[in-house]
């Protein structure tokens, strides 16, 4: 399976079908998913800069929303934590500050305090390291639409702490082998 198609999946069967992100629904049909190929960080930075432009210059109703894969770099999450803050810098300087968010997702992500193998670190686990680039308009609307969006991410937290591992496991089956179980 393809890094975007297995993408495509994680986001349709976990972050849509199991309701993490209330506001994902609507943009699924246009949700753009770009891979890079690369696994130089150089090259990563500049398709994700060019990911980017593409994003700000766009029809917010054609290019709603983005991911940003990278499925042969960044599998240290410090590396790509430090990768992300670099890419959220260079979206200062840019001038998108306010216009573009970048939400981080990585197999390996863990909440501080929280195990490696707790389910609620699938809140912010994916099959790649990724970045997802945000329009804060429309957050901001989705948000408005949302009863207590300030519980969403406590809400998520005990929902996957629910399913447990083998109820993600259900949900994906395609991920067992993947970094993403590995804690």
């Amino acid at each position: 399976m393809t890094a975007e198609a297995l993408t495509h999946l994680w986001v349709s069967r976990l972050v849509v079908g199991e309701g993490l992100c209330p506001f994902a629904h609507p943009v699924m049909p246009k949700l753009a998913i770009r891979v890079s190929d690369s696994s130089d960080l150089n090259q990563i930075t500049k398709e994700f800069m060019d990911l980017l432009a593409e994003v700000v210059d766009a029809d917010p109703a054609e290019l709603p929303t983005a991911l940003f894969v990278v499925p042969h770099a960044l599998q240290d999450f410090d590396e790509y934590w430090n990768w992300a803050m670099i890419c959220d810098e260079l979206l200062q300087q840019m001038g998108h500050e306010g216009v573009i968010q970048l939400a981080t997702f990585h197999p390996q992500y863990c909440f501080e305090g929280e195990a490696p193998e707790d389910p609620s670190n699938f809140t912010n686990r994916s099959p790649y390291p990724m970045l997802h680039l945000i329009r804060e308009d429309d957050m901001e609307q989705a948000l408005a639409s949302v009863s207590h969006p300030e519980r969403i991410p406590e809400r998520n937290q005990r929902h996957l702490r629910r399913m447990g591992l083998d109820g993600l496991l259900e949900v994906i089956p395609e991920l067992k082998h993947s970094d993403i179980f590995r804690p």
